[in-house]
């Protein structure tokens, strides 16, 4: 037998990261919902939880339906950006080494999965936001990279083709997993 609190607390570990007036408003609908039919029920509260099916599901398609909170958009976003910074392909350069020109590909590897977990996780808005400000930090290293190695000619035409198509692609595939999975999903069950 479950308690009402026990299938609650497994929701609110479900949706964690989410807004916490949100978490608070889908607590108090669910716990209201379940009350009700466990005064229907004639004080059945196995039979009430199943009829909501498994916390874990219906955690899921609250958080499929709200999203991430401010604060964990704003990680994401961060984080999408810190790699950005490490995905370009020269940060300085001297005399004997140029650094860390393999290792960029790397970070450029991590951004890209970052971007589509943050994508299929969080949403489509918060995967494009990260994006964006992926594509804003790996602005910002490109110009740290020139400021930095000013007598260097490290920039060519065709790098900087490359690197604008690359950044563009920080974008898109930030967008196509989440809008992938929206599309193709099946149809939500009514919470």
């Amino acid at each position: 037998m479950t308690s009402i609190d026990g299938y609650l607390d497994e929701i609110r570990r479900g949706v964690r990261g989410m807004d916490p007036q949100i978490q608070r408003d889908i607590l108090r609908e669910l716990r209201s919902h379940l009350t009700e039919s466990v005064a229907e029920n004639g004080g059945n509260i196995s039979a009430a939880v199943a009829g909501l099916g498994d916390a874990a599901a219906v955690a899921r398609r609250y958080r499929d339906l709200y999203g991430y909170g401010p604060a964990y958009r704003r990680l994401f976003a961060g984080i999408a950006g810190l790699l950005g910074i490490f995905t370009v392909p020269v940060l300085f350069a001297e005399d004997e080494t140029v650094f860390p020109f393999f290792l960029s590909a790397v970070f450029l590897a991590l951004a890209f999965v970052f971007l589509m977990w943050t994508s299929l996780a969080a949403g489509n808005r918060a995967a494009l936001i990260a994006g964006v400000v992926a594509l804003i930090g790996r602005v910002a290293g490109f110009g740290l990279a020139v400021a930095l190695n000013r007598g260097a000619s490290l920039v060519t035409t065709e790098g900087v083709a490359l690197f604008a198509l690359v950044s563009a692609l920080l974008i898109v595939v930030a967008w196509i997993p989440g809008k992938a999975r929206e599309t193709w999903r099946r149809p939500p069950a009514e919470l």
